[in-house]
Parts: C-alpha cells; structure tokens; sequence
C-alpha cells in the first residue's frame, strides 16, 4: 500500500473520530454538564496522563527528551488547545454540522501559506480538490444563513479555520521531527498543567452528570484523543499539511450524518449539497494518493 495511502487512512479515521465527538460536546453543552473551557481542559489532562502511563509501561525510552525540545512540545499543546477551544465554542453558539464546516476553510490558508512561503507545485488536481471542499464549505455558510444562526458562532466557526491551520502546520513541522506520542503526551502534560494552575476546575462541574465520570475519562482520552491525534501525527508523515486538512473534512460529515440522527438537527438541501462536495474532494485526494 502506498505510504501516502496509508496517511491518507489515518487521517481519516482521526477526522471521523473527532467529528463523532463533536455530537456528544453539544449534548453535553445543551444540558449544561460542561462549558467549553473545562471541557477543553478535562480532555488535555486526562488524555495526558493517561498518554504518561502508557508510555512508562510500554516504551520508557519515548519519555526520555532532550530540555531543548520541551519547548516545541509546549508550543504543539498550546496550538493543540487553542484549536479545540474555538471549535468548542463554536459548537455551543451554532449547530455541530456548521460548526464542524466552517472550521475545513483551513485548507485554503493552509495551501496559500504551502505555495507562498514553501513554494508548493501547484497541480490542477490540487485546486479541483480544495475547489471542492471550499465549495462544499461555503454551501453550508449559505445553509446557515438561510437557518438565521449566531453570528457569533459563524465568526467562531472562522476563528478556528485559523486556529486549525496554524495547528496542522506546526503538527507537521513537529512530527517530522520527533517522536508523535512523545510529543502528545508532553504536548497535553505540559499545556494542561498550566491551564489548571491558571483556572483549577471544581469538582461541582459534574453534579448532575448522568453518565459514568471514569467511563467518560475513558473514552475522551483513548477514543477521542490518544488514538484519533497519535493517527493524525502519523498520518502527517506522509502526507503535505494541506493534504491532511483536506482529507479532514470528512469529520463535519461524519458530524453533519450524526447530528441529524442524534440530534434532531435539521439536514437542509443545502447542507447536503455541501456535504457531497466535501466527501467528493476526500474521494479525489484518496485517488490521487493511489497513483
């Protein structure tokens, strides 16, 4: 199998899993269990030490780092942070499938940025794809309009396009340099050790919280973050950053998909047009990866 290829598969899980989860932070932000600060912060910090612990049982060496480079892996969890933040945010302003589009304007700032700055080729396949994607953005701004959402939340929809490019491409930078779950787990450690002697969080946060709060540590470490970015980090091994962030853009159609089945949300002829331009870009990138 092409290495490509396989970049290409693990981003896409990572995509579909983070769009999954998206679904369950607006049940959570609907009944008031979370806001977006602590959910944020929750998920850096048990997802970190759960990171630690694997890593000290299975591959102590991978926790051996030079100082030097403790300030690359602070800087990754910072960008790591600020990403989820303002798409959290978003999702408590406006629906899940907005929300998780507005954030995929990434991959034009992210392909300008490559041709400008790292003087990328430019191949028609690679504006036929993101011309897809953008397209396929755009009909879900439309969407939004047409549905008179917060524009609060469109803006923070826009904020977090910036806040992911910027994220994707120091990912790169950082990946192709260190080891990817050496860099998680002191990436999640060290920003979320901040953030709590910044903010500590009250145990009252999770009075009236209906589900298992073990199960929940579970499942936002392992299966939301651990798995889904330590995939992503691989993934950009092998493939350019604005590949990546094109291939991403199956999470808001995995969260378009779930909202409306979970959520009630409404899945508008214009959503669906844009949802098919998406998955149709994602289609064309997995087939230029195979040749």
């Amino acid at each position: 199998m092409p290495k490509k290829l396989i970049g290409f598969i693990f981003i896409a899980i990572a995509a579909s899993t983070w769009g999954s989860f998206s679904v369950v932070t607006k049940l959570l932000f609907n009944n008031a269990y979370l806001d977006p600060f602590h959910l944020t912060q929750l998920r850096a910090f048990v997802s970190g030490v759960a990171l630690f612990i694997i890593l000290f049982v299975a591959n102590r060496k991978a926790l051996i780092i030079n100082i030097k480079s403790f300030g690359a892996f602070f800087l990754f969890g910072f960008t790591l942070i600020l990403m989820q933040l303002s798409h959290y945010i978003t999702v408590s302003l406006t629906d899940v499938s907005i929300a998780s589009f507005l954030q995929y304007l990434a991959p034009v700032i992210i392909f300008v940025y490559s041709v400008i700055f790292h003087h990328e080729t430019v191949r028609s396949g690679d504006i036929l794809t993101l011309g897809l994607a953008i397209t396929g953005v755009i009909f879900l701004i439309i969407s939004s309009y047409q549905q008179n959402l917060n524009m609060l939340g469109i803006i923070g929809g826009l904020c977090n396009a910036v806040t992911l490019s910027i994220y994707t491409l120091y990912s790169k930078r950082v990946a192709d340099k260190h080891n990817p779950w050496t860099t998680l787990t002191y990436g999640l450690l060290s920003i979320s050790l901040l953030l709590l002697l910044v903010s500590p969080p009250s145990p009252e946060i999770f009075d009236g919280f209906p589900y298992s709060i073990p199960l929940f540590f579970l499942y936002i470490s392992l299966f939301i973050t651990i798995i889904p970015f330590g995939l992503w980090l691989l993934g950009l091994r092998f493939i350019k950053p604005h590949h990546a962030s094109i291939t991403s853009t199956l999470e808001p159609v995995t969260a378009l998909i779930l909202s409306n089945l979970l959520l009630q949300e409404s899945l508008t002829a214009t959503k669906l047009i844009g949802c098919l331009l998406i998955i149709s870009s994602v289609l064309l990138m997995a087939n230029q990866c195979e040749q």
